[in-house]
């Protein structure tokens, strides 16, 4: 019988496999971290909008019914959500309202233009850039109907 001597091409692949898949490994962890950032951002982009939203309406409720914001006189109003509305809860609006009146013939109209920046976080730019923070400015004009 004779003996042969094998040569060692089994370990050089299987390095070589290690390093592959521990690669592809990291790839898809990173991938995920950022599919679930990515997912968060959004979530607070949209509860910074419902924010603004929720904002603005109890702005145009003020205004046409005379609580507030006056032709002549701009209005600022700081609204902050508490744990009473869990969803919204963290945000800041400040809603801005200007009026001015107009007559066209014998008709006299008020219009109210409302502006609603929401905010969450503190906003910091350079190195001290905060990664949490989410912001969302709406405008609308509104105006009651001709008698």
């Amino acid at each position: 019988m004779k003996k042969t001597r094998q040569q060692g091409f089994s370990l050089v692949t299987a390095i070589f496999m290690l390093v592959v898949l521990a690669t592809l490994m990291t790839y898809i962890l990173n991938l995920n971290v950022l599919q679930q950032s990515t997912v968060v951002l959004n979530v607070q982009g949209a509860r910074a909008m419902q924010a603004a939203r929720a904002g603005l309406e109890y702005g145009v409720y003020q205004a046409l019914n005379g609580a507030s914001c006056s032709p002549g006189s701009d209005t600022s109003e700081t609204l902050t959500f508490s744990a009473a509305e869990p969803a919204l809860q963290g945000f800041t609006v400040t809603l801005d309202c200007t009026a001015s009146s107009h007559t066209e013939g014998v008709v006299s109209l008020t219009f109210y233009t409302l502006t609603a920046l929401a905010e969450s976080g503190q906003l910091a730019l350079g190195a001290n850039a905060n990664p949490d923070y989410v912001s969302r400015r709406l405008r609308v004009t509104v105006s009651q109907s001709p008698p």
